[in-house]
């Protein structure tokens, strides 16, 4: 018999975790969904949120929040940078696209392997102290983790229906040759998409970090994780992207709890086969 302890613990640090995973993942098929990129850097770019973090903190003293507003612009940064020098030149073939992309997610795991080692580093609390709701003791930090992603998810929403630069990008992703002939200029278009979309990343990165060890092999296994769920949500739908992370961490979160954690990884990989097996284009996606 499951205690209603143990389900309180199952909610709240399934949100948690489901935040986290809805962030990376709405990130990774927003750039697709746009511009037809896999960008497998995208786990790269969620450790180095967590990374470049950790060495502010370290390093220069920094406060952690301000450490995290620095790292996650850095980050952005970095992935114009990475799109101009190595994505656009290839940008047409889609083979190359990928074998770029992973190339550059591994050259930075060993980065960090050369600098911090394989161990992992775990990023100062944002915030500190707990609270008990009858017996369980919630950290904080958990809180103020699903909060900043569900806020997060909410301006994502708002920046892509609401703004004009939202509604540019909208117009990209359905029709990239018309989107030329009515004046946008589609690059740039791609170019922010991929800076939000590395954002995203870092941002779920140091949430990541602030509850689990930051970790070089995160790289690709949050690649796995991230392609697994939009693959099950739909390529290129983000709200699919969203709700599959709801589904998929909750699973997660519930199978450590009540079975153990080596099983939890293998249990929501079987399940979202399952999902594809019989619906091959994902929840919310459709036939091209």
């Amino acid at each position: 018999m499951v205690s209603i302890n143990t389900v309180m613990i199952i909610l709240l640090y399934g949100a948690t975790f489901s935040g986290i995973l809805a962030l990376i993942s709405s990130g990774f098929t927003l750039i697709f969904g746009v511009s037809r990129i896999l960008n497998f850097a995208h786990g790269a770019f969620f450790m180095m949120g967590a990374y470049i973090g950790i060495y502010f903190v370290q390093q220069l003293n920094l406060d952690p929040i301000l450490s995290s507003l620095i790292s996650i612009i850095l980050v952005g940064i970095f992935s114009i940078a990475a799109y101009i020098t190595i994505i656009y030149p290839v940008i047409k073939n889609e083979v190359m696209t990928i074998i770029v992309t992973l190339a550059l997610a591994l050259l930075i795991e060993q980065v960090i392997l050369l600098t911090y080692g394989e161990f992992g580093l775990s990023y100062p609390r944002l915030v500190a102290g707990t609270l008990t709701i009858g017996d369980v003791v919630i950290p904080m930090v958990r809180l103020t983790i699903l909060a900043i992603s569900i806020l997060t998810i909410l301006g994502l929403w708002i920046f892509i229906d609401r703004t004009r630069i939202g509604k540019e990008i909208n117009a990209a992703s359905q029709d990239p040759e018309g989107a030329i002939l009515i004046g946008l200029n589609v690059n740039k278009i791609y170019a922010i998409t991929i800076f939000v979309s590395a954002v995203l990343a870092a941002l779920s990165g140091i949430l990541y970090s602030q509850m689990y060890a930051a970790n070089p092999f995160q790289i690709l296994n949050s690649l796995i994780l991230a392609f697994s769920i939009v693959i099950l949500g739909g390529l290129g739908s983000v709200k699919g992207s969203i709700i599959s992370s709801f589904i998929v961490g909750f699973i997660y979160i519930a199978v450590t709890t009540l079975i153990g954690a080596r099983w939890s990884e293998f249990i929501a990989l079987a399940i979202i086969i399952v999902i594809l097996i019989v619906k091959p284009t994902g929840l919310f996606g459709v036939e091209e």
